[in-house]
């Protein structure tokens, strides 16, 4: 046996407010717009390395990073390559950024011209109170492992 239901002759609208809908959705937008980050970059700080304030909004792209923490102890890519020198060059800083360089460019001629890395860039990220004849010596090294362009990142405040 099927069951018949009577349809309604008399259809009514029904109205809904979707004001606070619309207010809540507008507030969840601009959060989500507000906390986005485009940039490829992801950075483990290490330990007993305080980065200096910026307000600057521009994103950097991935490049291999050195990190000198207030013991003067230098990391490439988050992996310990030594201690700063009193003085002078540092060629263990050097040689491995060449190695690096030379892994880039071996991953750019895999990969579409669009997708390649920059060659010339180096991040570096410092301890907010570094002397700057460090910072001096180790753009220096860099320069000398074939790096033109440098990116100091800092931690942002906003």
């Amino acid at each position: 046996m099927k069951k018949r239901f009577a349809r309604r002759k008399n259809r009514e609208a029904i109205d809904v407010d979707i004001t606070s809908l619309l207010d809540i959705l507008t507030i969840l937008l601009v959060f989500l717009l507000k906390s986005y980050n485009a940039s490829d970059l992801k950075l483990d700080l290490q330990r007993n390395l305080e980065m200096a304030d910026s307000d600057a909004r521009a994103m950097t792209r991935y490049a291999p990073v050195v990190q000198v923490n207030k013991e003067a102890k230098v990391y490439l890519n988050n992996k310990e390559i030594g201690r700063l020198p009193a003085s002078g060059e540092m060629a263990v800083l050097t040689e491995a950024l060449k190695k690096a360089k030379k892994g880039i460019v071996d991953d750019n001629q895999k990969k579409p011209a669009n997708q390649q890395t920059n060659i010339d860039l180096v991040n570096l990220v410092f301890d907010k109170e570094m002397d700057y004849e460090i910072v001096q010596r180790v753009m220096h090294d860099s320069a000398l492992a074939g790096y033109s362009q440098f990116k100091f990142i800092v931690k942002g405040n906003y």
